[in-house]
């Protein structure tokens, strides 16, 4: 896979997609990754964002065990990995209209293939 900020805002998109589901699970509907507030920032900076809500993973998979919903949570968090860009760190600015639908693209397949594995919720 290529190494370039195209690729990597398409999996930043994915990574937001896989971790708002992970504390959906966790934490319910109304959870931080779901406001179109939050989305817009995270997608804007990944870095500064996105990487606080890795940090919370584990986290989010305990609260949706307790919740019953541990099996749907790990499918989720087992993910994860394959989702992280291929650079040190998360990408810090995808402030054009490219990198941008990049994301969005990244998180709309994201969103599809966990409706299928997941389901809906």
């Amino acid at each position: 896979m290529t190494n370039d900020l195209r690729t990597e805002a398409y999996l930043c998109g994915r990574l937001y997609a896989a971790l708002a589901e992970l504390e959906r699970l966790g934490q319910g509907e109304h959870h931080s990754l779901g406001r179109p507030d939050v989305l817009r920032k995270l997608a804007l900076e990944p870095s500064k964002h996105l990487t606080k809500h890795l940090d919370q993973a584990g986290k989010y998979l305990l609260a949706a065990r307790n919740r019953g919903q541990g099996g749907p949570a790990a499918a989720v968090f087992r993910s994860l990995p394959d989702l992280l860009p291929s650079g040190r760190k998360l990408p810090d600015c995808l402030r054009d209209t490219e990198m941008q639908e990049r994301f969005h693209a990244g998180r709309t397949a994201q969103e599809a293939a966990l409706g299928k594995a997941v389901g809906a919720g």
